[in-house]
């Protein structure tokens, strides 16, 4: 008694998918870089004030 094989015919080879990453626009970059910069520089002027 054989068992036909019923995958044979319908199966495909398996496909990596890529996530798509989100993308940071240059604008979005800068401000991020400013704002990091700032509370840098208040910090620092804060530790001399104090």
């Amino acid at each position: 008694m054989s068992h036909p094989n019923r995958h044979a015919s319908t199966r495909h080879p398996a496909r990596a998918v890529a996530a798509p990453r989100p993308v940071i626009t240059p604008a979005a970059l800068t401000t991020l870089i400013v704002s990091v910069l700032l509370g840098l520089l208040s910090g620092a002027a804060w530790m001399q004030l104090t």
